[in-house]
């Protein structure tokens, strides 16, 4: 039996709803018929409900940050959601955004999972969504990497990363739907979307890399959405070695 992905969604305050929701959408669908799903989901935040952006909706996650923090190692993919800059700026310095940096650079820095060594796609998975790649460069863990993340963030990243490296951080910022900014020393991925909706075409690649095309084609389909490569035309191949 292929190998079930299990994907660890944070939920914070004004968090934006589509950076996560989409994301969870395309992980949760169905795939064709006969297919083994790939994926299986769980949210977690630091309180038992979460008020998303706007404060439109409040979202109850499926467990605590302090307990996703001790179980972290069974999870392959964590997916870090965006927020408007100026809040990020402000919740980075907060108690609570410095325990989910910290968690990001641990999950970054976690090695390989062994049921997950044949996918080609790399073992585990960072995907940030929109300004959520503020918390990668937050952490750390985009140094000397070509990214992406909202065009209204594109100086402030820069600007994160090299106050967490103390100095020139070495990242490449750019403006595109999504880029894979490549795996770390232990192999784990690093996939950063531009904004909002970008997180549906890099979920949609994120699920091409470890479930296959078809599969990845088919839940497009079933979504009603029309992929859109990434830009520069590095593909899944090209991603994978």
């Amino acid at each position: 039996m292929p190998p079930v992905y299990k994907v660890l969604a944070f939920l914070y305050p004004t968090a934006d709803i589509l950076d996560f929701s989409g994301p969870i959408e395309v992980f949760s669908t169905n795939p064709p018929p006969g297919t083994p799903h790939s994926f299986e989901i769980t949210t977690f935040a630091h309180s038992t409900s979460v008020k998303a952006a706007a404060g439109a909706l409040t979202y109850h996650p499926d467990i605590l940050f302090s307990t996703a923090k001790t179980q972290l190692e069974k999870y392959d993919i964590l997916l870090v959601p965006g927020a408007h800059p100026d809040f990020l700026v402000k919740y980075l310095d907060s108690k609570e955004g410095k325990e989910f940096t910290a968690l990001v650079a641990r999950f970054a820095g976690l090695m390989p999972c062994p049921k997950t060594k044949t996918d080609g796609g790399g073992h585990r998975i960072v995907f940030s969504v929109c300004t959520g790649a503020f918390f990668l460069a937050a952490a750390g863990i985009l140094n000397g990497r070509t990214v992406t993340t909202h065009h209204m963030g594109l100086e402030t990243i820069k600007m994160i990363a090299d106050q967490a490296a103390g100095g020139e951080s070495g990242i490449q910022v750019v403006r595109k739907r999504w880029v894979d900014a490549g795996v770390t020393e232990q192999e784990v991925r690093i996939v950063t979307a531009g904004g909002v909706t970008s997180g549906l075409d890099a979920s949609l690649w994120v699920v091409e890399t470890v479930a296959g095309k078809q599969v990845a084609d088919w839940v497009a389909e079933i979504v009603e959405f029309e992929r859109r490569e990434q830009e520069d035309g590095w593909g899944v191949e090209e991603a994978r070695r």
